[in-house]
């Protein structure tokens, strides 16, 4: 037996070694394997910061041949792989700069190439400056040479790198060689020493290894037989703990899951409680938000605030409210109810006769007298059945109110402008609905709406009786002046034609200035009167078929007199042109244009030009004058201004030449429209639409 398992011992000595030279042959291979990746890691790292290096020199290639196309052109699309080739670069370099780390003698090389960059890109962008200015030395040969001397030393520097990594990459393609060769050698070496002596174990040992191996399988299988019987019975006592533990989990789970399924209940029904109050009170404030809108709208529309009260209160009705009732004050500061409404027509006329029967009590220390005096507002949530006996006068009041059934109400001041206006009523009839400050809040909004409306109304009438009153007043004043001008008129034709007598040079002199100052008189009148008209939407249009040239050519001979006497030529370019229009306005506004140019035009001339297109003929008055500044050209086209803005000035007039000739071009539906500048003249247009001769 000692024998025998001596020699099982040297058995098992002798089989242990192939595997021994095995595990040997297989960590010597690991090695060999790491250390041919790592060298294809280096050679990948060596080509990687060529190929880098490549790319940063042919794209600083491309930045200088756009700079150079774009020098030579002048056209900003060479720019583009210019602009392209600075980002790409910079992408280069940063991938140069990871590959490097560790060799400190090749970052130095990209630190160098890095710096050139930037010179050369310097250089660039100052020559691309030069040429958008024009300057010669955009392309000097000195920026040149010097751009030149960059690139060689970047060109130098990435040789260098390259070169560097070329020798390294020479230097492990020679070991990877040897080692490859060394590593097939051993390996090779190793495994046919153990293919030997795996050969003879197995020669000499294959039959007592059959029969150990036929003696441990049956005991193994005598083994399992008893280790499975073992474990049946283990996992039999197992499972049944295992369900008694899970009868008794079950069991808790059951009451844990009740107890959450309660709490769970109860939330779900906070949930949908607060779930529900937020939709309503969405939906309050959507409601809200289209009255407010709707409002707004309708008060917009129309200047008649009555009517657009009514409407805003139809609109309160319905969501918001059963009634809704505005009350405002009178200029003698009493209070009357102008608004009922309710969605049924037949409820508002019953209303309106209850008013008549039971007026409203205004002087009482709640209600609408109270929310005008004070500007407060009144909210009643919940409106008892002692209130209304409160506020009932008699039985009969009593029994109506009750019949109203109102079950809440609010009040709130119509304030604008810092002035209480009236105030505005809502009535719930409704059980569901009671007011509260979601309510309050948007009935503040539509009363405030609503009084700007009337606030604004008031305001348009009150501009209306004004502006009618103004133009009441000058055409009064102007009828007043003409009776005594037309007399001074007439006695000055009388002793111009001497028929009381001869008269010398100095007296029919000065009967001459003063014809000219009476027209000139007459003139103004003639402005302010036609101005009234206008403002008062009294001018009338009288429309003709007219040869415009013929109206602007006695325009041009009524003021050469004028011109003459300045010493301004007068010069009219007017082409033939039919138009349907106003002969006496087309002339009128002339005549005030022409005036215009000549009163402020000391030397020069004064051109009167035509154009006509298919919809309309353009007349230009154009004339080299003092001109008008920029920040003047649309005020001079209102009533009363002057150009001059000072007490003394040079010209006289009203004001209004250009104000009427703009509202009766407009009238005639043209226009009139400037274009000047400061001590450069001016160019005055008349814009006259060509019609049909039925329009």
């Amino acid at each position: 037996m000692r024998l025998s398992l001596l020699g099982t011992a040297q058995r098992r000595a002798l089989a242990m070694v192939p595997a021994v030279l095995l595990v040997f042959v297989a960590v010597f291979a690991y090695q060999r394997a790491r250390r041919l990746i790592a060298d294809v890691r280096e050679v990948e790292r060596s080509h990687a910061i060529i190929e880098s290096s490549d790319a940063v020199l042919t794209r600083t290639v491309d930045a200088e041949t756009g700079q150079r196309a774009y020098l030579l052109t002048g056209d900003e699309v060479f720019l583009q792989p210019f602009q392209s080739a600075r980002q790409d670069i910079k992408s280069w370099l940063d991938s140069l700069r990871v590959l490097v780390r560790g060799y400190p003698r090749q970052n130095e090389r990209v630190a160098e190439i890095a710096g050139l960059i930037p010179a050369r890109f310097a250089l660039l962008d100052s020559g691309i400056v030069l040429k958008r200015q024009g300057s010669p030395q955009a392309a000097s040969v000195e920026r040149l040479r010097t751009g030149k001397q960059t690139m060689d030393r970047m060109r130098l520097t990435i040789g260098a790198l390259q070169s560097e990594e070329r020798r390294m990459l020479e230097q492990r393609h020679i070991i990877e060689q040897r080692s490859v060769f060394r590593a097939a050698v051993a390996v090779g070496l190793a495994a046919a020493v153990a293919l030997v002596l795996g050969a003879l174990v197995n020669l000499f040992f294959s039959r007592a290894v059959r029969e150990r191996d036929e003696a441990i399988t049956d005991l193994d299988g005598v083994n399992k037989d008893l280790e499975h019987q073992s474990e049946q019975l283990q996992l039999q006592a197992v499972e049944m703990e295992s369900q008694a533990a899970e009868l008794e989990a079950t069991a808790e789970e059951l009451k844990a899951t009740n107890d959450q399924l309660s709490r769970t209940m109860q939330v779900a029904e906070e949930a949908r409680d607060a779930a529900e109050s937020s939709r309503q009170q969405l939906a309050r404030e959507q409601t809200g938000a289209k009255l407010l809108s709707d409002a707004s709208r309708v008060l917009a529309s129309t200047l008649d605030y009555e009517k657009t009260l009514q409407a805003v209160a139809k609109l309160a009705v319905g969501d918001l409210a059963d009634w809704c009732g505005v009350d405002l004050v009178e200029t003698t500061g009493a209070i009357r109810q102008v608004i009922v409404a309710h969605q049924d027509e037949a409820k508002v006329k019953w209303a309106r006769e209850l008013n008549k029967r039971y007026p409203p009590n205004y002087d009482g220390p709640t209600g609408v007298g109270n929310v005008i005096r004070s500007g407060t507002p009144q909210i009643y949530p919940d409106i008892s059945d002692e209130m209304i006996v409160a506020a009932a006068r008699d039985g009969e009041h009593l029994a109506i109110m009750r019949e109203l059934q109102i079950r809440s109400a609010l009040i709130v001041p119509m304030i604008a402008r810092g002035k209480i206006l009236g105030a505005l009523t809502l009535i719930s009839s409704r059980d569901g609905r009671h007011y509260g400050d979601p309510e309050l809040s948007v009935a503040m909004e539509l009363a405030t709406r609503a009084a700007m409306a009337i606030d604004n109304a008031q305001l348009y009438r009150g501009a209306l009786a004004a502006s009618d009153a103004k133009s009441a007043f000058l055409a009064t004043m102007s009828h007043e002046l003409r009776t005594p001008l037309n007399a001074i008129i007439g006695y000055q034709s009388l002793l111009a034609e001497q028929i009381a007598g001869k008269l010398n040079e100095s007296q029919i002199a000065q009967l001459s200035r003063i014809r000219a100052s009476a027209d000139h008189l007459l003139g103004l009148i003639d402005e302010v009167l036609t101005f009234s008209r206008v403002d008062a939407g009294k001018e009338h249009v009288r429309k003709e078929e007219l040869e415009l040239h013929a109206v602007v050519a006695a325009a041009v001979t009524m003021v050469t007199p004028l011109a003459a006497a300045k010493g301004l030529k007068l010069r009219d370019e007017t082409a033939d042109g039919r138009v349907v229009s106003d002969a006496g306005k087309v002339r009128q506004i002339m005549l005030n244009l022409l005036s215009n140019a000549i009163k402020f035009s000391d030397d020069g001339e004064i051109v009167v030009r035509s154009k006509e297109d298919d919809a309309s003929i353009t007349i230009s008055v154009m004339d080299t004058g003092i001109g008008i500044a920029p920040e003047n050209l649309d005020s001079i086209f209102d009533p009363f201004w002057q150009v001059e803005q000072r007490p003394t000035r040079r010209a006289g007039g009203t004001g209004l030449g250009l104000s009427v000739s703009r509202s009766l071009a407009r009238l005639l539906g043209g226009d009139v429209t400037v274009q000047s500048r400061p001590a450069g003249g001016s160019t005055f247009n008349l814009v006259i639409p060509i019609s049909p001769i039925d329009a």
